[in-house]
């Protein structure tokens, strides 16, 4: 008979290999998240180094017949620790504004091996990635260029460009996290492409090295990559036809991750087989900006239950995590499961897990059958290492909330 011990066990491994179940209690690594409670308040993030790590790893692995650059998306979660076990393990960095160029290089991070995104570069942004020689800038737009192409000019320092191509690929994605289509405000139509190259050929102080793309994020599909690679391969082609040399290919990032128990997930090898089939001899030196996939898996969401709620048409259980804390539900309605921190008898009743934040929209999950939760049980949230404490709030004046990271049996605080 498959007892709620065996499920729970069972579908948390999905989520984070580090977490399971111990005595009816579950841990993170070596340290039991019933235990943190006795040093931290909640709500706080805890993380687990060592799947950070491994997600590193593992996709370093994939590749076996190219081996590309990896710059992590800074954007996913900027916090020290997690720069500084990635600059250790010789990733890269992928940076959308000064600040994440500053902590980037802070922890370690060369600047040969950052590369600068984002439509919104500023003056003074792209000065300061100039002053500190980072290895490309991915541009966005014609009057982009045309103002990096002047500062360039005045300031006498040399930089190398990278193209960044919108291929109007649709991911199949949220629309809210979607780069890759033509009305999206990202990147630069492939009919203009040859025409900038024409124009910034001779340039003295500007190099366009190649080409970038990015078509969207937690992509759940191969096909959707595949389409944009397939074109992208095409423009390279086309541009070294009319004498250009490409030697620079950043793909980008966009890998999904498991949100939910039934979620189809791209393995890291079949989305590496896909890069190596396409692009190993083509002799361009790959760039991957992988965020979400390396850190997304690793952290969860501790949070207490302040009471449950009965109502007319729903029950609730309410905790102190809130949206402005992990803002994905109520921004891109995604579901994140919530699994208990002491296993016990069972109630197969539905609630609505809901923060303490005024409004509607801040429910983690819906319908979701639960065990006899109690005032002050523990809960975590899982998935939530990815765009949760990097976009949090101190809506209703709630404050943002620690964040801790364990390696085996230790906590570091800091």
């Amino acid at each position: 008979m498959t007892t709620l011990k065996h499920i729970l066990s069972h579908m948390i491994k999905k989520f984070n290999k580090y977490l399971s179940y111990k005595n009816n209690f579950l841990y993170l690594e070596e340290i039991c998240l019933e235990s943190i409670k006795l040093k931290f308040t909640t709500p706080i993030f805890c993380y687990s180094l060592s799947e950070i790590h491994d997600n590193f790893i593992e996709l370093k692995k994939s590749f076996t017949k190219i081996k590309p650059m990896i710059c992590y998306a800074v954007k996913a979660n900027n916090h020290n620790q997690i720069l500084s076990l990635l600059s250790k393990s010789g990733c890269g960095a992928d940076v959308v504004s000064k600040g994440e160029l500053q902590k980037s290089i802070n922890n370690g991070i060369m600047p040969d091996k950052i590369v600068f995104s984002g439509v919104g570069k500023t003056t003074d942004e792209i000065k300061y990635a100039l002053k500190k020689k980072i290895k490309q800038l991915n541009v966005e737009s014609e009057e982009e260029l045309e103002e990096i192409a002047e500062i360039a000019k005045a300031e006498k320092k040399n930089v190398n460009i990278c193209i960044r191509v919108n291929p109007d690929v649709d991911p199949k994605t949220h629309y809210k996290i979607s780069t890759g289509r033509s009305e999206d405000k990202f990147g630069i139509p492939n009919s203009r492409i040859i025409k900038l190259f024409e124009k910034y050929k001779n340039n003295k102080y500007l190099k366009i090295v190649g080409l970038s793309i990015h078509i969207g994020s937690q992509i759940q599909k191969v096909k959707p990559f595949e389409t944009a690679f397939k074109k992208i391969k095409k423009q390279v082609e086309s541009l070294r036809k009319l004498g250009f040399e490409i030697s620079v290919l950043d793909l980008g990032g966009g890998i999904g991750i498991r949100y939910q128990e039934n979620d189809r997930i791209i393995n890291s090898k079949e989305y590496c087989l896909l890069i190596e089939k396409l692009f190993t001899n083509m002799k361009l030196e790959i760039i991957i900006e992988p965020g979400r996939s390396l850190v997304g898996s690793s952290g969860v969401l501790l949070s207490s239950v302040i009471r449950k709620k009965s109502g007319e048409k729903k029950d609730f259980i309410i905790i102190d995590a809130g949206m402005n804390n992990l803002v994905r539900p109520a921004m891109y309605n995604a579901r994140h499961e919530i699994f208990p921190v002491k296993r016990k008898n069972f109630k197969n009743k539905k609630y609505d897990f809901v923060g303490p934040i005024c409004e509607s929209a801040d429910i983690f999950i819906k319908n979701n059958p639960s065990q006899n939760l109690q005032k002050d049980d523990l809960v975590v949230i899982c998935s939530a290492g990815a765009y949760g404490a990097c976009m949090s709030s101190e809506y209703n004046l709630r404050g943002n909330i620690k964040e801790i990271f364990i390696k085996k049996n230790k906590i570091i605080n800091e």
